[in-house]
This record gives structure tokens, sequence and C-alpha cells, in this order.
């Protein structure tokens, strides 16, 4: 789903009003559904991919992938390569198919002459639902040559694979093959990738010592310290004592 291109409003007449302004831009419908899937200019099929018999009766067919025909309002256009071999305001009107849940198809008259040996076939349709549109774009390579009087014809299909039957040429155009382009810009509501996120561990970190720790004390101020004797300590007294020889007089006495 897309925003509407051209603000033209809900309901009404929004062919009329698409096909106004195409007109006054001069933008077909394939330059309007690639300027809105930018990048994908083949939707979600393969232009590289097997190539299918050019159909020489001169159809191509649409199928629903829900069945059915086209299902909505809204015009289409057929290219071989780079030339428009048709063009429809409103294809679901203009080609009706069966209701969805048939497998009745749209078909669609095209002139494959211009397919020389080989061209890539490729359908653009826009939906219109209201406020939002719907893009589809499929790709189908082609390889021989066609225009008229067999019965093989080209049947794009929005189920979600292409196939080739018997006779006809099948590629799909809704879940792989159609385009439901969801840019920002037009309402794109595609989920974001979560983020990735690095796990916390829940192991307890190695911690350094606080601050608070207790560290090894140097000896305090008023620690002891080793005394020197001090000055007013008492000296080792060298005592000399002179004992003087005592000499004893013996007083002569007189006779």
């Amino acid at each position: 789903m897309v925003d509407n291109y051209w603000d033209i409003g809900s309901g009404g007449d929004q062919v009329g009003k698409f096909k106004t302004m195409a007109a006054e831009k001069g933008m077909s419908v394939k330059d309007v559904v690639l300027d809105m899937v930018g990048s994908q200019t083949c939707g979600n099929t393969l232009p590289d991919g097997d190539p299918q018999p050019i159909p020489s009766d001169g159809k191509a067919k649409w199928l629903g992938n829900e069945g059915g025909g086209f299902t909505h309002t809204g015009p289409c256009e057929i290219y071989l390569d780079d030339k428009m071999v048709l063009h429809s305001d409103d294809c679901e009107d203009e080609f009706k198919g069966g209701p969805v849940g048939s497998t009745q198809t749209s078909d669609m008259p095209v002139d494959y002459s211009s397919c020389n040996g080989k061209c890539l076939f490729t359908i653009y349709w826009l939906a219109f639902q209201n406020a939002q549109w719907q893009t589809y774009i499929n790709c189908v390579p082609l390889t021989g040559s066609g225009g008229g009087g067999g019965s093989s014809t080209t049947q794009t299909s929005s189920s979600t694979s292409s196939s080739t039957g018997t006779q006809s040429t099948e590629s799909s155009s809704a879940d792989t093959p159609s385009t439901e382009n969801k840019s920002p810009s037009t309402g794109n509501d595609s989920p974001e990738p979560p983020a990735a996120t690095t796990p916390t561990p829940d192991s307890p970190a190695t911690q350094a010592p606080s601050a608070d720790s207790p560290a090894t004390q140097a000896p305090s101020a008023d620690s002891p310290a080793t005394q020197a004797p001090s000055a007013d300590s008492p000296a080792a007294e060298a005592e000399t004592k002179c004992t003087p020889a005592r000499r004893r007089l013996r007083k002569k006495m007189a006779a």
C-alpha cells in the first residue's frame, strides 16, 4: 500500500482525476508507478528469469492472487521493452474478469509483433483503494515470435509463483510478484530491526581499595623514641681519693 501519489482525495472519480493529473503533468502510468516504487523496477519478479514463448494469439491474461481478474479500479499499461502496447484508464472496467475466488482472468489484447526474437514484457497497474493505492509490476522475459492465430497466451498473475502451463505463460504479481511498496514517505510500516544490545555481565567487578580502607600507619610522632642521655644526667664521677700517708708523730715525751 502507498499513499495517493497526487492529492485527489478518497472515493469519487479517482480514475477521472488521475487521468486529468497525468495529462497535465505529461506522465504515464509507468512513470507514476516507477516513481512510487523507486529501485524495484520489476517489483518482485525477475527480468532475467527463464524466457517464456511469445503468445501467438495476441493476448495477455491477468489473474488475481485470490482468483478473478482485476479486482480494483485503476489504470494499467503493458510494455514490450520500452514500447507501450496497451493503455487503459480503468483496467477492471475495460477488461472484466471473474469475481474473487474464480479462475476467470481479465484478457487484454496485445500486439507482440515488435518483439523480434526476445523482449521483456512488463505490466504496470495502479489499484485505487480510496486513500491508498496498490502498485503492481510484473516482468516476463519472452522469446520467439508471435502475434495471432495460435492458442498460446501470456498470463500475468498476482499469485505467489510463476509457472508455465501447457500453452500459457504465467508470471506472478502479488505476494512475490506484486509490488506493495511501503517507503517511509508513503506510509511504510515495516518493523524496525531491534537495536543490538551488549549483555551486561553479572559478575562483580574488581573493586579498588576504598579511601576509607586502613592504610599502613607510620609510627606516630607521639611514640617513644630512644632517648639520648640528657645533658643534665649525672656523669660518671671519677673519684680520686688521695689518702695521705698517715704520719704518726710520735711526740717525744720528755723524759
